[in-house]
């Protein structure tokens, strides 16, 4: 009787071992065909300006859309999302200078990058929001380009990248964004100005870099972290929904709430320079 019990847990357990074998045979190949996949993709042709006003519109561009909070204010990167310890793998945010360790980019690749999420060879760039960004105008695209390209170089030597077994069965199993080439439309066609208005439509093409963390509809997400807060709902069937938008401007000024909360440091309220004018445009957006 012994005998067979331990002969069927011996089965059991070998067949278990087989089938995690195999499931992570199909995360892994899988993830490496969609790291290898070359995009074949129609570059818009942009011409980006010199000028000091295009220079700082870029730059405003550039603190609300995110690039700032994650390749820090001289954008030389090294901002660390995984490291060594991670079961993830590491990623770091890239070195987007002309310094050693940076990355050297033409106008085309620019436009490569933000457009179609896509890096020099063509294939996804990883992490990186492309898909948040993709959407703005012409104008506002030359602009950041502007900004961006003009930066002075930083030598620094960023990680680099690689993932672990369980981003590879997380990305599978679509639990892990890593490839934003796979979500944007790369035939889409985008408006050479976006108006600046006090409308809702406005606030909607100023928040798609807010959907990252908060959620295409507003309605928050669970914690990034084991040590962050969850991340709110701000629509209108949130508390966001209940402030007026004397209190949604003065709470993104100053980090503090109308119930008399401080707003956490996790929301980059203090790297934000929206004018009144574009957070009432946001406000109208997320209470519609």
């Amino acid at each position: 009787m012994l005998k067979k019990i331990l002969k069927w847990t011996g089965i059991t357990i070998g067949s278990l071992l087989v089938i995690i074998l195999v499931f992570y045979a199909v995360a892994y190949f899988n993830t490496e065909s969609r790291i290898n996949k070359v995009y074949t993709v129609k570059l818009d042709k942009l011409v980006i300006p010199t000028d000091s006003a295009s220079y700082n519109e870029g730059k405003h561009i550039a603190e609300n859309r995110g690039c700032l909070g994650c390749h820090g204010q001289n954008l030389a990167g090294g901002i660390v999302f995984f490291d060594e310890t991670s079961p993830l793998g590491i990623l770091a945010t890239a070195n987007l200078t002309s310094g050693k360790g940076g990355i050297n980019y033409t106008d085309e690749d620019w436009v490569r990058a933000l457009r179609h999420g896509l890096g020099k060879d063509n294939k996804s760039v990883w992490f990186m929001p492309s898909n948040e960004v993709c959407n703005i105008s012409n104008h506002d695209m030359a602009a950041l380009i502007c900004f961006l390209k003009q930066q002075p170089p930083v030598d620094k030597i960023v990680p680099a990248k690689s993932i672990k077994p369980l981003t590879r069965v997380l990305v599978l199993l679509d639990k892990f964004q890593l490839f934003p080439a796979e979500i944007i439309d790369h035939n889409a066609v985008y408006k050479d100005n976006v108006t600046p208005a006090v409308t809702a439509a406005y606030g909607e093409y100023l928040t798609t870099s807010c959907q990252g963390c908060h959620g295409t509809q507003m309605k928050g997400n669970p914690p990034h972290g084991d040590n962050e807060p969850p991340i709110p709902n701000i629509s209108s069937t949130g508390v966001v929904g209940k402030w007026t938008d004397t209190d949604f401007l003065t709470a993104l000024h100053t980090g503090k709430t109308p119930e008399g909360k401080q707003l956490s440091d996790y929301m980059p309220w203090k790297a934000l320079t929206y004018t009144d004018d574009e957070l009432k445009a946001i406000y109208l957006y997320l209470h519609g």
